[in-house]
């Protein structure tokens, strides 16, 4: 989708539908207002007359003017104009492209909704909002001819915004292109397409792209991915993408759990537990969207991707209950039930990235259902010793509308992961479970590792009904957030 900046004399345009915005209590915005005044206050003995309460995420139309050149006006409520935030822009855009689409009108010009209290921001948000709320997973089925194609966006704005429209574009796209793999079934997506899609990715945007076979697996000692894949035909691998700035202030490796499918293997999950399994890729492909982003917008960091992936399924080779894997930096680890296999793949990509030596180590998975009973569905849970990292990633994830809230790394909680015949088991009892997994993945994280952020996805990152501006499936969390961090030059709470 492409946007264009229009300038702001509303008068002198002319096109298919308007939207403009309304707070709580018939508070205009600024090219509402001008609007109105053409329109003799039609537009607010309207908004009166139907009784617009203008709540967040509300839309209304009515037909255009003489002295207002477009057929058709699109309000969108703004809500309460003191408590106005990014996501509240976000979503009046989403309905506003929504109601133009309801109205078979292509030609749609938006004003910045909200920037006479957030300013030029708001232009991102605006784009974001267009951006993430058209999107849906349609790659199988028929094409609507009765739908609407948008494919380009007039925005009343000077040339000063198209920094910030630029940026929300590119965090947008990216998290869309997230979504696109994530949302992709397990017989599309295994883990060597995965490498495919990774090396086209480095092929289109400059990277160096290392891919691990199963051999090379074998030969370097990376048991874990070896062990949950050897149960599928399809073989695991291991994913290295290195993005580098032209002058890079700060080494930060991410790292995403890339299981294309997850059946739990051996403890076979249940049928109601097993769909949606192909979303159990949702932090690799996170990886693949960010790594997308930070090239196109030329940051000055090094940034490794890494995505450890594989296929978890019950064959006649796959691994067992009381199996005994042994890492790489010398831990061993009893097997107390194959569905707990993310952390197994992730044990091999963090000791790989603590080797790199980084100033920041983020890992993120779709890795507990006891961080969903914990947080519920839309939020992340965070587990980082580095509390002011914490509020950062909390700060920037409110300005993204990702939400984050911390968990301890409790210390107490390790018996539950000790062996009973190795150093540690891959499962503790119900109690706490989103923290041992966390505990667990400690295990493997280097001393030379001063800052390590574990993000567990379970809940946002796939969903079962809409929300906010997102269809059902895959949202792209935390791709947005991560990226904003990473603009902001990885700054790890010192404010460097």
């Amino acid at each position: 989708m492409e946007f264009n900046l229009v300038g702001k004399d509303v008068l002198r345009l002319k096109g298919d539908v308007l939207v403009v915005g309304v707070y709580k209590k018939q508070h205009l915005t600024p090219i509402a207002e001008v609007v109105n005044k053409a329109m003799s206050s039609l537009l607010k003995d309207f908004l009166k007359d139907i009784h617009f309460e203008a709540e967040a995420g509300e839309a209304v139309f009515m037909p255009g003017h003489k002295e207002v050149k477009f057929k058709n006006i699109v309000v969108v409520g703004l809500g309460e104009k003191e408590k106005l935030n990014s996501d509240t822009i976000r979503k009046a855009a989403n309905v506003g492209l929504k109601k133009a689409k309801e109205l078979k009108n292509k030609d749609v010009y938006f004003e910045v909704l909200g920037e006479e209290i957030l300013g030029e921001k708001s232009a991102q948000f605006l784009t974001e909002g267009i951006i993430l709320g058209d999107y849906r997973f349609k790659k199988y089925k028929k094409p609507n001819k009765e739908e609407i194609e948008i494919e380009q966006v007039q925005v009343l704005a000077e040339k000063e915004y198209k920094e910030y429209i630029q940026i929300g574009k590119i965090l947008a796209e990216a998290t869309n292109f997230t979504r696109e793999i994530v949302n992709e079934p397990g017989n599309v997506v295994k883990p060597m397409d995965l490498a495919n899609i990774s090396q086209k990715l480095a092929q289109e945007h400059g990277l160096v792209c290392e891919i691990y076979d199963k051999n090379r697996l074998e030969k370097e000692g990376m048991n874990g991915i070896v062990a949950v894949g050897q149960g599928s035909e399809h073989p695991p691998c291991f994913i290295h993408l290195v993005y580098k700035g032209e002058r890079p202030q700060k080494k930060v490796v991410l790292i995403g759990k890339g299981i294309t499918f997850d059946s739990g293997g051996l403890d076979l999950k249940p049928e109601k537990f097993m769909k949606t399994m192909k979303c159990d890729k949702s932090g690799a492909c996170a990886v693949l969207g960010i790594i997308k982003a930070v090239a196109e917008l030329k940051l000055n960091l090094e940034i490794h991707g890494l995505i450890p992936t594989a296929e978890n399924m019950p064959g006649g080779n796959a691994f067992r209950p009381d199996d005994i894997i042994v890492f790489k930096n010398g831990k061993s680890v009893e097997i107390g039930n194959t569905d707990a296999e993310g952390r197994l793949i992730l044990a091999d990509a963090l000791i790989y990235g603590s080797n790199l030596k980084p100033e920041v180590m983020v890992d993120m998975a779709t890795l507990t259902g006891a961080c969903m009973v914990a947080l519920g569905r839309y939020t992340t849970g965070i587990f980082c010793s580095n509390e002011r990292l914490v509020s950062l990633f909390q700060n920037i994830g409110q300005e993204m509308g990702d939400k984050f809230w911390p968990l301890p790394l409790d210390e107490e909680l390790k018996e539950e992961i000790k062996g009973t015949f190795s150093d540690i088991k891959n499962i503790g009892s119900r109690y706490g479970g989103a923290i041992t997994a966390a505990l667990f993945l400690k295990e493997f994280v280097g001393e030379e590792v001063k800052n390590w952020v574990h993000l567990d996805i379970a809940g946002p990152a796939f969903l079962e009904k809409e929300w906010k501006y997102y269809a059902e499936g895959a949202t792209g969390v935390p791709v947005r957030t991560i990226i904003h961090w990473l603009i902001k030059g990885a700054d790890i709470g010192t404010g460097s």
